[in-house]
C-alpha cells in the first residue's frame, strides 16, 4: 500500500519503536535512552518513526481540551419499594428454607462409627473374616506359545 510505514525490519526495531514511544511519555530509563539512540544512528526507518510520534505527540498535547455543549446525566435507576406484608413474607420464606436445610443436613448425618472390637476387619460390608477364607485361590496362568509356521517368520515381526 502506498500510505502504509515498512514495516520493522527486525525485533530490534519493534523494540525501538516500543521505546520512542516511551521516551516521549518521559517513562524511558537511561539504559534503553542509550540503546535507542545507538539504534536511532544506524536505522533511518525507527529515526523517522521516533521523528513523527515526538511531533504527534507535541501537536495532541498542545491542542487546547473542548468542553462539550452538552451535560450528559445518567438516567436514575428507580427505588423498588415494596409494601411491609410483602417484605415480611420474604423474610419468612426466606428463614424457612435456611431452617428447613439446616434440620435437613442435620437428618441425613451418617451416625457415629461403631466400637472398634479388636478383631482385624476385612471387609468393610459384613466385617467377616469367613469372607476372606472362601475367596478363591487363583494361580497364575503362563502364557500360551504364539503358533509357528515353518518357514515363515515368527508372529510379530514383519
Amino acid at each position: 500500500m502506498a500510505g502504509e510505514a515498512p514495516s520493522p525490519r527486525s525485533g530490534r526495531c519493534e523494540r525501538a519503536r516500543q521505546w520512542a514511544s516511551l521516551r516521549v511519555d518521559g517513562e524511558l530509563s537511561e539504559l534503553e535512552g542509550a540503546l535507542l539512540e545507538k539504534h536511532l544512528d544506524g536505522c533511518a526507518m525507527c529515526r523517522s518513526f521516533a521523528a513523527r510520534v515526538a511531533t504527534t505527540t507535541e501537536l495532541v498535547r498542545a491542542t487546547p481540551q473542548e468542553r462539550p455543549d452538552l451535560v450528559f446525566t445518567p438516567p436514575r435507576r428507580p427505588v423498588l419499594r415494596l409494601p411491609v406484608g410483602r417484605r415480611v413474607a420474604i423474610v419468612a420464606v426466606a428463614a424457612a428454607a435456611a431452617l428447613g436445610s439446616l434440620v435437613g443436613s442435620s437428618l441425613l448425618r451418617p451416625g457415629p462409627a461403631p466400637a472398634p472390637t479388636g478383631v482385624p476387619q476385612v471387609s468393610f460390608l459384613t466385617r467377616d473374616m469367613n469372607q476372606l477364607r472362601q475367596l478363591p485361590h487363583q494361580t497364575k496362568q503362563p502364557t500360551p506359545e504364539p503358533q509357528r509356521v515353518p518357514g515363515q517368520p515368527p508372529e510379530g515381526f514383519v
